[in-house]
């Protein structure tokens, strides 16, 4: 302890004085290395906070898309009536336009929807009913039938019409997945095979038969049998070019190919012929009958003014 040196106590507690200069020039290194982070940050708020926001939104939407619900509840088919006015346009558009490609198949193909057909067949139902009992008042104008509005042409349409659009379809989906063979094909063609994928293009291709049902009211037979071979070829062509890559994957391709096919020309056909069409000698049995009561009511009126002659 004696060896130790005393320190004195003036060189321990020592203090350095910088020069001014190097005092401010680190002041203004700091300050400007502050502004500079703080420009940083306000120029980047937006863009980070705008790419936040759009990230909580994918996730919103994708979390949405992918939750499943239960095919019973109203959930599960809300998506498929997530379509405007532009979607449906180029559907029903695509539905009158044959082509080797069809726009149809790929629009349906990316977002199939019910609410398009929903609509053109409810719309075809009360068309063909107003235009039948038009066409019926028409036939039987310039006889003495008492004509009466048959209000039973809407549940006919309505059971022909549905049934031609969810049963028809539903078949032709498990006829196409008991017969398709086991080959590799585009998956682009492989897709439109979905029993959703058929209604929506079955529904669709009908909306021909709005303006034509019109004009089926005209009474003349020849006029009646163009416009039904004309819209039945020209929707059919549509409807087998839509289906044609699902059809080369069944066994029975040429068989469905020709079902398809006559199955829209009876439809076309049975419009026409039960609806607006009444063959000549049916008006002829209506005049007659009418004649043959005119006349017995008659032979009676005199029967009774001549009591005396009996």
């Amino acid at each position: 302890m004696t060896n130790l040196q005393e320190v004195p106590t003036e060189e321990l507690l020592s203090f350095h004085d910088y020069p001014v200069v190097h005092q401010n020039l680190s002041a203004s290194a700091s300050s400007e290395q502050a502004q500079i982070n703080i420009t940083i940050n306000e120029d980047n708020f937006d863009e980070l906070n705008s790419q936040t926001t759009e990230d909580h939104l994918e996730r919103d939407v994708g979390g949405s898309q992918n939750k499943s619900f239960s095919i019973w509840s109203l959930d599960y088919y809300q998506k498929f009536f997530d379509v405007d006015t532009k979607d449906v346009t180029d559907r029903i558009i695509a539905s009158m336009t044959p082509k080797v490609d069809p726009k149809l198949r790929h629009k349906i193909t990316e977002k199939p929807d019910l609410y398009g057909p929903f609509w053109v067949c409810t719309t075809l139902i009360f068309t063909i009913a107003i235009s039948g009992n038009i066409s019926d008042y028409l036939q039987k104008a310039d006889t003495n039938y008492q004509w009466r509005y048959n209000f039973k042409l809407v549940s006919y349409a309505a059971t022909a019409i549905w049934i031609y659009v969810l049963v028809l379809p539903i078949t032709l989906w498990g006829i196409l997945k008991w017969s398709s063979e086991t080959i590799s094909f585009n998956e682009e063609q492989s897709k439109l095979s979905g029993p959703l994928e058929l209604i929506c293009t079955y529904g669709y291709s009908l909306f021909i038969y709005i303006p034509v049902s019109v004009l089926w009211s005209i009474q003349i037979s020849s006029l009646q049998w163009f416009l039904a071979l004309f819209s039945a070829s020209l929707s059919g062509s549509v409807l087998l070019l839509t289906l044609l890559p699902s059809l080369r994957a069944s066994k029975h391709k040429m068989f469905l190919i020709i079902s398809i096919i006559s199955c829209h020309l009876l439809l076309a056909a049975g419009f026409m012929l039960y609806f607006f069409h009444t063959p000549d000698n049916n008006i002829v049995v209506h005049s007659v009958m009418s004649n043959v009561t005119s006349n017995t009511t008659e032979v009676i009126k005199d029967m009774k003014l001549m009591p005396g002659k009996i």
